[in-house]
């Protein structure tokens, strides 16, 4: 569970790290309950010809306190809401489930502002994070208008005229007829020789029952693929569509398009890309930096077959907040690889959503001289994710770190040096290591106990500060293994 005290310190902040919706956007779907036990349906609101506004809010939140006593939501309620035109409803949504209870709602506490809810005609949602996440909000107040058609605009703290202008446009109403592709749900890359399959999520965003559509796949111009849907599709219903499949044979960008007659050809398109498989060697390794929650985050590289050829559990990882682990794997055979990166919370490691620094996770693949060759996946912490994945085609076998000796995956620099040096070594698994420094007469000069140290690969600096200048042996003992080297002081 996340620190809910350093979410609400990134809320007022309005740290951008979730992916916020942009104008346009479909709104998401949501049922909620008010504080007087009355359930909402937001889509069934649009269905009734509703414009809706939604105010993600927190008793805390002084912004959102200012534009409550500015009554212009109450203003707006009263007067195009169910007791004037009945053509808007309005949700204030509590966005704060942790710190916000009923006592917070109903007057000034330490955690509130003021009375929230006396005066006010329009339904209050409490507990509504939920939903505040799902439309990728980052700040408070966050305030869209919803029109029929589901799409939204982030109106934010407008006038009631400004407000008004926006939900009375022409362009508001849904039209009759009027499928719409959401977005591209489909593989963007696959294994030499696999055929990808093509998939969209079409909405009815019109005012009628959908019962047909033609949808078609081109890139450059020309046409891929061609798929004709039927069906009955409600007003607001979405489905996802597999459209097909292609044998894409290289990188290609392509669109996909209700190319059938429509009362509004604006949302018609959704464009997409296939990526060729990165090319790899055998040597691949797998570095994260974790954010204060380590456990949550779990990792495997499986074959096309689907085996798993080495993972890392959902809670087995533990350690500090911007600790790096590393993990050396070696993967039995040329072929198609997947990696995958998964985080039980949803959030990655993005962890500046709450106030820390973001992790990383990168997968590169080496040579036999832990030369690095090609990078598979590369994520920087800065968005949020359940499971990401990306795949790979090893063309080369390398030896692996399991068949190569200490001295082979071992470097000191800089060599010659003043005062200090880096001792830099790779071990396949977890092992107890050690660094002797000698003079050319034997004598131990460096005496540095390294301690059990995991798999991966390691930087040690050996500090000469006060040792004469002249030329020494590092003596480097790991897992049973030794290797010497021969260094020059300055």
């Amino acid at each position: 569970m996340k620190h809910i005290y350093a979410l609400v310190a990134a809320l007022v902040v309005g740290t951008a790290s979730f992916a916020q919706l942009p104008d346009g956007s479909i709104a998401p779907d949501f049922t909620a309950t008010d504080i007087n036990g009355v359930e909402h349906n937001l889509y069934d609101l649009l269905a009734e010809g509703k414009k809706v506004i939604v105010d993600f809010s927190a008793t805390w939140c002084g912004p959102c306190w200012d534009y409550h006593e500015s009554e212009v939501l109450k203003d707006l309620y009263e007067t195009y809401g169910p007791d004037g035109t009945d053509e808007l409803r309005i949700f204030w949504i509590e966005s704060d489930d942790a710190n916000t209870t009923a006592v917070d709602l109903n007057g000034a506490t330490n955690n509130s502002y003021g009375d929230w809810v006396t005066g006010t005609p329009f339904p209050i949602i409490d507990n509504g994070q939920s939903i505040y996440f799902d439309y990728g909000c980052n700040y408070l107040p966050t305030i869209y208008t919803v029109c029929p058609n589901g799409v939204l605009t982030e109106t934010g703290q407008a006038s009631v005229a400004d407000h008004h202008a926006i939900f009375s446009a022409s362009s508001s109403t849904a039209e009759p007829h009027d499928p719409g592709l959401v977005s591209y749900t489909g593989g963007t890359t696959n294994c030499p020789g696999v055929e990808t399959n093509i998939s969209v999520e079409m909405m009815n965003q019109g005012s009628e029952v959908l019962s047909a559509a033609t949808i078609e796949v081109s890139a450059s111009g020309t046409n891929l693929l061609t798929y004709e849907w039927s069906g009955s599709m409600q007003p607001l219903q979405s489905e996802n569509i597999n459209v097909g499949t292609i044998p894409f044979d290289e990188d290609t960008d392509f669109d996909v398009t209700i190319t059938s007659s429509d009362d509004n050809s604006g949302n018609n398109t959704v464009m997409a890309s296939f990526a060729s498989p990165i090319e790899a060697t055998s040597l691949i390794k797998v570095e994260i930096m974790v954010d204060p929650w380590p456990q949550e985050v779990g990792w495997s590289i499986t074959d096309d077959m689907g085996n798993v050829v080495e993972s890392v559990a959902q809670g087995s990882i533990a350690g500090d907040p911007e600790e790096v682990f590393v993990w050396w794997v070696s993967v039995p055979a040329t072929g198609c690889y997947a990696f995958e990166i998964t985080d039980s919370y949803g959030d990655g490691l993005n962890g500046s959503l709450y106030g820390y620094n973001d992790g990383y996770c990168s997968v590169k693949s080496y040579n036999d001289d832990i030369v690095y060759i090609s990078t598979i996946y590369d994520y920087n912490g800065s968005y949020t994710f359940d499971a990401e994945s990306a795949l790979t085609t090893v063309t080369t076998m390398t030896v692996g770190l399991e068949e190569q000796t200490l001295s082979d995956v071992t470097r000191v620099f800089p060599n010659p040096f003043v005062d200090q040096t880096n001792v830099q070594f790779t071990t396949s698994e977890a092992a107890e290591a050690a660094l002797v420094v000698y003079n050319l007469v034997g004598e131990q000069v460096i005496n540095d106990n390294l301690g059990t140290l995991p798999a991966g690969e390691h930087n040690h600096v050996l500090d000469f500060n006060g040792v004469t200048a002249g030329i020494y042996l590092v003596t480097l003992n790991a897992g049973g293994q030794t290797t010497t080297m021969r260094v020059t002081l300055k």
